[in-house]
């Protein structure tokens, strides 16, 4: 697989990673954040360092990447989202770079990879913590013949890939111990082999404090099941088809085994981290697209670290590798609408920017759109809160589906089982509205009363903009 023409390369390189940036930046200036990108900028505007620590206990994400927006989230020298956009597209960018320079492939496999959805659809326009995470991982690869010669510095790419996400703590596993087995047969300094231990031991340390705490345990064995996820295969194979996916799937793994057998290092690593990746889907969590690619990301990997020119079976690994990129160029995933499709955000956000009395107000809910609202917000006349808090600091307060206390979506359900925290927030200044989205609640009526001892909780419809109707909520004593 090794290419011998460099200046071949770089030309091809050149040619691909250009178009490659002209069309993932177009996708990014269409492209309007969606929850999850809004929710680790908000983490990273309200949170202090040791807050945002602490809360990845409870997030499912680790703290690296909410640390790098934390400057452009605090100080907002440079508007959301385009400091975390640009951010993601260049971690993205220079994962392909790496991979075009450093790894063992063909041009036209080069080529196949850097076009295929999860770079160009995917990792390269949703601003997330996993485009980090890739880069950090062909750089392990990239260096993995070189890793005994800069011990330290290889440790701490470890730690650091480990910290991006769950995806990529995965792939920094298996390098990791690939490089302890290496660091005891190398004969390195004693010292060397200190710091490399330190260095490999706290950051463990790091990574089991993130994820082994009470709370998130406890979720998982409460809530999660074994099952089979369809939906995560048909985002690499064939779409909701179980039985030609596990046909694809037993020919996929009998062909790269019997053609890894030879590499002793890419059969562990393959097989570790598509285990561990399936363990993890088909358990822990059900998984979106963005997470099944981490499959055929670590694919790649496997092939990369091949180091036996005269393996056998080769050509037909090979072409079934090609074929799997060919075909990712083309495939879309079966829930790719679910952070592209930001129609419900638009037409709220310009029903307030539009609003003369709603871009003046308190507007509060507790849906996944409002929390798209938030970064907008900022430095606007209008102030967004969450109807699960009365406080005004921190007034994204992280509820989520571990907590019960907060009613989701509707403010008329939190006014019946909180009346109080209602009342404090209309009580708090601005005139006070919510939103519901009435393709999932029809709400024909034109007034809402709840009754406490001491005041009434009024809801008045104001106005409907498409499908979002808004209320004004008043306090009668």
């Amino acid at each position: 697989m090794q290419n011998k023409n460099i200046t071949k390369v770089n030309k091809s390189a050149v040619i691909c990673l250009v178009i490659y940036s002209v069309i993932t930046i177009l996708r990014i200036t269409k492209h309007v954040p969606w929850f999850d990108e809004a929710h680790a900028w908000i983490i990273a505007e309200q949170l202090n360092f040791i807050e945002m620590f602490k809360y990845t206990m409870s997030e499912g994400h680790f703290f690296i990447w909410q640390t790098l927006l934390y400057p452009f989230a605090h100080s907002h020298i440079i508007p959301y989202p385009y400091p975390m956009q640009a951010l993601n597209w260049i971690f993205c960018l220079s994962a392909l770079i790496i991979m075009w320079w450093k790894a063992p492939f063909n041009n036209w496999i080069k080529a196949l990879i850097t076009f295929s959805f999860p770079f160009l659809g995917c990792y390269g326009v949703l601003a997330r913590c996993y485009s980090i995470g890739i880069l950090l991982l062909f750089l392990l690869a990239a260096l993995f013949d070189k890793k005994t010669k800069y011990p330290k510095t290889y440790a701490l790419l470890l730690i650091l890939c480990a910290n991006t996400s769950v995806m990529a703590l995965i792939g920094a596993t298996a390098f990791g111990i690939l490089f302890s087995f290496d660091i005891f047969k190398s004969k390195l300094l004693k010292k060397n082999i200190i710091y490399v231990g330190i260095i490999l031991i706290l950051g463990t340390v790091l990574i089991l404090y993130q994820i082994f705490n009470f709370n998130f345990a406890q979720y998982f064995l409460e809530t999660r099941t074994l099952h089979f996820s369809v939906k995560t295969l048909s985002n690499i194979f064939l779409n909701n088809n179980i039985i030609f996916n596990g046909i694809i799937l037993v020919s996929l793994v009998v062909i790269l085994v019997k053609f890894f057998y030879k590499c002793k290092i890419s059969l562990f690593f393959m097989i570790f981290t598509q285990l561990s990746l399936a363990v993890f889907l088909m358990i822990l969590y059900d998984g979106h697209f963005w997470h099944s690619y981490f499959s055929y990301i670590y694919l790649i990997i496997s092939f990369w670290l091949v180091n036996d020119k005269n393996i056998s079976f080769k050509k037909t690994a090979i072409v079934i590798f090609a074929l799997l990129s060919l075909f990712l160029v083309f495939k879309k995933p079966v829930d790719y609408n679910m952070p592209f499709d930001n129609s419900k955000f638009k037409i709220l956000y310009n029903a307030i920017e539009n609003d003369e009395i709603l871009k003046h107000s308190q507007i509060i809910q507790n849906d996944f759109v409002l929390y798209e609202l938030i970064p907008y917000s900022y430095g606007r006349n209008y102030v967004i809160r969450n109807h699960c808090t009365s406080l005004t600091n921190h007034d994204y307060i992280f509820t989520n589906t571990f907590d019960k206390f907060c009613a989701i979506r509707l403010t008329t359900e939190q006014a019946k089982r909180h009346p109080d925290i209602i009342k404090k927030i209309v009580l708090q200044g601005k005139n006070t509205y919510t939103f519901i989205d009435t393709k999932y609640y029809n709400m024909t009526k034109n007034k809402y009363l709840f009754s406490e001892k001491n005041y009434n909780i009024l809801f008045k419809k104001y106005k409907c903009y498409g499908r979002y109707c808004f209320w004004k909520i008043e306090v009668k004593r």
